[in-house]
């Protein structure tokens, strides 16, 4: 029996930018997980989850011609993981030949790894993958943390480590986002990279239109060694100045429907260099440990997200989002919202050691329906090759 774990997240700054290729974002990985435990089994391979109630799902390895009929035969309305990995030698596939949306990433780890043990030429064993988190709240509400990314990067860790694959963390990134853009092709990547190498991180988003290709045409183990373009990860110090408070406001949110909501990057070319600029600058402060320019940027991110969400309609900034940060700023704290908005949660940071500023964060955000969330960082691993 393997167990490994993976990390949820949090974007700093740079969430709606980072979508498209090659633009920035900064993270961080926090102290709520994804675990995958692989046990090796006799006949079909199991996964199974405790994510949304608790299922599970039973797939086989079938000959392209079978899997070919099975992908033809799919309803509309089932997911793509299934139809984008078919069709390939040895295909992975569910024995009920379609995969259900709460398994949808989790399939498509799976799917990925059976890939590149097949071009690696090894033999693929059965096993069963089950899969927990602790990334939402007793109810089963998620908290916005990435749980998704957490369980495909969970998922790959265990299975190549199952397969003695001897991955490195680039190795683990870039499996998990193959899985991920056969799911949510517009998917930055960002908490996969956090769930990945944890800490605090500086990301820019690889073109995921030609990883996909490059996968498709080359095989996944070409895709591990060929230049991801736009892609880059850099891991920052934790600010020992500043602390970081997370508050969540109770209501779930949709990334991949926000962003759905996003116009051309041509109509957003001026929020993408400001964005950027940004960025850049948080990240400079986050590596000077400088807590009034890191303040300065979280306060420049988030008019950037009020100002596109004025352009654009979104529905960023909800009343809870803007309570949050008013309450935050009554205190001295830089806020705003984290990730795509819309509901989730919200980050603020406050000097350390002002115990009164934090009990009048944490009453202030009760008494607007806030949750203050007791999470910490998760250390990062640094990048190794």
């Amino acid at each position: 029996m393997i167990s490994c774990r993976a990390p949820g997240k949090l974007f700093v700054a740079g969430e709606y930018a980072v979508v498209e290729p090659g633009h920035r974002a900064v993270l961080v990985a926090v102290d709520r997980y994804a675990t995958a435990t692989v046990t090796a089994t006799d006949g079909d391979t199991v996964l199974a989850s405790d994510l949304e109630g608790g299922s599970s799902l039973r797939c086989r390895r079938v000959t392209a011609d079978q899997a070919g009929v099975a992908a033809s035969a799919e309803p509309a309305t089932t997911n793509s993981a299934t139809a984008a990995l078919a069709g390939h030698s040895g295909s992975f596939v569910s024995t009920t030949g379609s995969v259900p949306a709460t398994f949808s990433y989790l399939f498509a780890a799976a799917s990925v790894l059976d890939r590149l043990v097949l071009e690696r030429g090894i033999t693929p064993r059965p096993y069963r993958l089950d899969v927990t988190a602790d990334l939402g709240d007793a109810d089963g509400r998620k908290f916005g943390l990435g749980s998704s990314a957490a369980v495909t990067v969970a998922a790959v860790t265990a299975l190549g480590e199952f397969y003695e694959l001897g991955l490195s963390s680039m190795d683990r990134y870039r499996l998990a986002m193959l899985a991920t853009v056969t799911v949510h092709p517009r998917a930055s990547g960002g908490d996969v990279a956090a769930s990945t190498w944890g800490g605090w991180l500086a990301y820019s988003s690889p073109d995921r239109a030609r990883v996909a290709e490059a996968a498709e045409v080359h095989g996944v183990d070409a895709a591990l060694r060929l230049p991801w373009p736009g892609l880059s990860v850099r891991p920052l110090p934790t600010p020992t100045t500043l602390d970081l408070h997370i508050g969540w406001t109770g209501t779930p949110a949709s990334t991949p429907a926000l962003v759905a909501g996003l116009g051309a990057p041509l109509d957003r070319a001026e929020f993408l260099v400001r964005s950027d600029a940004c960025v850049e600058r948080l990240a400079a402060a986050v590596d000077a440990d400088d807590p009034a320019a890191i303040r300065t940027e979280i306060d420049c991110a988030r008019e950037l997200l009020l100002g596109l969400d004025a352009a654009e309609r979104l529905g960023v900034m909800t009343e809870r989002l803007a309570a949050l940060c008013h309450v935050a700023a009554e205190v001295g704290a830089a806020a705003k919202p984290s990730g795509a908005g819309g509901g989730d949660c919200g980050i603020a940071l406050l000097e350390h050691g002002r115990a009164d500023a934090v009990a009048a964060l944490t009453d202030g955000w009760e008494a607007a329906g806030i949750r203050k969330l007791p999470l910490r960082i998760h250390p990062s691993e640094g990048v190794r090759a």
